[in-house]
């Protein structure tokens, strides 16, 4: 049986690993220490893999030392490459890590605190402390990852011969559910769509008659982008929505187009800051069209029509193609395929857990819209397969392709900084 692994995914030791009396530098990458109990942390984790299983306890060693070692020689280009995460960045995303922690075990933040001192001992900011450590590295190696293998995209072919080589490897899903939906958005009326589009004139307007861009956009853009005068950023061509795009093609440096551009999101005024050769940088004022309650009543009615009617999967499959305002999954009748339950976001579990086989949910709101979703089929255990499952046999093969590449990489950075090993046998 072949077997595969990830690689370079960072390591992230263990908060309940055994304490270390005598502690001492394993290794010096490129000035930085690894500490040895950070490799007897992360080896401790290592023995419970299947990887381990076969290997002596100095070999294991060896193994996690040269993966530390690995990961230090990724975070040696940070600085060479002047790659920064934000403070911000980090808070957010373990402020992100704690609310789903406290949601998956039903527990209040409070609770959550208590618990956090109670089993580890530590304050929660000193937990947030460490959890900080190791989002930022985490963070640090997928934005060099990003940099260097990123946007890779197999054939069809290649993904096919990557299944065929590694199926018995590629893991298992649990206690798994294949789901269908259908969303429904709210759309406002034409009256809504109407005075928005003239207020966005009556700025243009004072624009015209010189007012300034940046107190225009504080004070009426409904972007989150409002507080820094509209701007976004630089973009790549083809990141941006169609209608946005195509607006600002004959718009000079500095300028703004001179009719309100209607996106998904609702109607902008745009400024062009700036442009690249591969991207262009903008300012926007937006002003987003608010569905009335009438408009919310009209779809939620329609959703209720539907769950009625909707008796079978082509029927269901039908609606969606026709239906469904979600563009990755109306064009196969709203299948989001096969999902272990573990996968499902916190606020739809009860919405699904409740569902036999062949039902569909009451409408429920979410985004900006309301969803119908049927549950298809359950199975306990199932392997993955190219006809169901291509989108996330396709995403192994990314990784793959992508650890393959970036190991090559590391192999010739390895060769560009100091490594000194110091831990003894």
């Amino acid at each position: 049986m072949k077997k595969w692994m990830i690689l370079f995914s960072l390591s992230v030791s263990s908060l309940f690993a055994a304490p270390e009396l005598f502690e001492s530098i394993a290794a010096i990458v490129d000035g930085k220490p690894i500490m040895r109990s950070e490799v007897m942390e992360n080896l401790y984790q290592y023995q419970n893999s299947a990887e381990a299983s076969g290997k002596s306890e100095k070999e294991q060693i060896a193994y996690v030392l040269d993966k530390l070692i690995d990961d230090k020689v990724l975070l040696s280009r940070v600085d060479r490459d002047s790659i920064k995460i934000t403070d911000d960045e980090v808070d957010l995303r373990v402020t992100q890590h704690l609310q789903n922690l406290a949601a998956r075990q039903n527990i209040s933040m409070a609770v959550l605190e208590r618990a956090i001192r109670a089993q580890l001992g530590m304050s929660m900011a000193q937990y947030r402390d460490n959890l900080a450590k190791q989002v930022r590295e985490q963070m640090t190696i997928g934005r060099i990852r990003q940099r260097y293998v990123g946007g890779i995209k197999p054939t069809r072919k290649e993904v096919a011969a990557f299944y065929e080589h590694y199926k018995d490897s590629i893991p298992r899903q649990y206690n798994c559910m294949k789901l269908a939906h259908i969303a429904l958005k709210i759309h406002p009326d034409t009256l809504v769509v109407d005075s928005v589009r003239q207020f966005a004139e009556t700025l243009i307007d004072s624009l015209d008659h010189g007012m300034s861009w940046e107190i225009l956009a504080k004070n009426h853009s409904q972007d989150s982008s409002a507080k820094k005068g509209g701007d976004i950023g630089y973009f790549q061509k083809g990141l941006l929505d169609p209608a946005y795009e195509r607006a600002i093609k004959t718009v000079d440096n500095g300028a703004y187009t001179p009719n309100p551009v209607r996106t998904e999101r609702g109607w902008n005024i745009i400024r062009v800051i700036g442009r690249k050769e591969d991207g262009v940088r903008t300012a926007m004022i937006l002003l987003q069209m608010i569905p009335t309650a009438a408009d919310t009543a009209k779809i939620l009615h329609l959703a209720d029509s539907l769950k009625s009617v909707l008796t079978t999967d082509s029927l269901f499959e039908d609606a969606a193609k026709k239906l469904s305002s979600d563009k990755e999954t109306n064009f196969n009748g709203g299948n989001l395929g096969w999902v272990e339950k573990a996968e499902v976001d916190t606020a739809y579990v009860s919405i699904v857990s409740d569902l036999a086989v062949g039902e569909i949910s009451d409408p429920f709101l979410a985004g900006d819209g309301y969803h119908l979703i049927r549950l298809e089929d359950m199975k306990q255990v199932r392997d993955y397969n190219l006809e169901e499952d291509y989108m996330k046999v396709e995403m192994f093969a990314i990784n793959y392709m992508e650890d393959e590449k970036l190991r090559e990489l590391v192999k010739k950075w390895r060769e560009e900084v100091h490594i000194e090993i110091r831990l003894k046998d």
